[in-house]
């Protein structure tokens, strides 16, 4: 038997939001293009001019158009990286062991396939950006922020290495959880050492161009970090306060 149910219905906003979106998604409206002007959107949508500004306001926060005052939107050529990175930060306000675990998880997955397309697709001039990195952090082992800092640049050079902008942009979004964790971890010396040994044989396997090798060592080394967090470290500094 079938309840009664009350479906609430689109508002004009929100559907306006959706069209223009969806004409985005079949490529109607291409990244790097002007949208039609305010006038002509509002004669096909038949919506009002107060009612189109509202709807192209959210799509302006959300990164997918860009508005230029004077000249009109824009489709955004690249999102902003706030706009899906805001989506996590109600996960990390609350450091409850699921979200801890699914964000190493997340980490296994990103960092795993990152590596993976590093060691293939790695030039010459990357491993000596990469070398330069686990000599720096080398000679900071007994400074723990400095280790913090250059342990979180190793992940990103191997991000921006891998050069794949879906995989670059979802790491991005994790970047200054990342980063806090990392700080936080450098506090005990044998993580750092242990941080530092890995650091090298994951730049022998890029160097060697063994994919396969360098992601299992890469999951393998995250499944066993949220283990070793010291207790003098917590709670980790994953909800930061970011700028923007």
């Amino acid at each position: 038997m079938l309840m009664n149910i009350r479906l609430e219905t689109v508002s004009t906003v929100d559907a306006a939001v959706n069209y223009i979106k969806k004409q985005i998604e079949d490529g109607v409206f291409k990244p790097g293009e002007q949208i039609p002007s305010e006038r002509k959107l509002q004669q096909s949508l038949g919506i009002s001019r107060y009612t189109l500004r509202e709807a192209l306001a959210k799509l302006s926060a959300l990164g997918i158009i860009r508005i230029a005052h004077g000249k009109g939107a824009f489709v955004s050529i690249d999102m902003k990286r706030s706009s899906l990175g805001d989506v996590f930060l109600p996960l990390f306000t609350n450091q409850s062991p699921q979200n801890i675990f699914d964000f190493f998880e997340a980490r296994m997955i990103l960092e795993g396939e990152a590596v993976e397309l590093a060691a293939m697709r790695r030039t010459d001039a990357d491993l000596t950006r990469l070398k330069d990195i686990i000599h720096r952090s080398e000679a900071a082992i007994d400074d723990a922020q400095r280790f913090g800092e250059l342990d979180f640049l190793f992940h990103v050079e191997i991000s921006r290495i891998a050069s794949n902008v879906f995989i670059q942009k979802m790491m991005e979004c994790l970047n200054d959880y990342v980063k806090g964790y990392l700080q936080a971890i450098a506090c005990d010396a044998e993580i750092r050492r242990g941080s530092h040994q890995t650091h090298i044989k994951i730049y022998e396997c890029i160097m060697k161009k063994e994919p396969k090798k360098v992601k299992r060592l890469t999951r393998d080394r995250l499944s066993r970090m949220v283990k070793a967090i010291p207790r003098d470290c917590f709670p980790l500094p994953l909800s930061m306060d970011k700028k923007r």
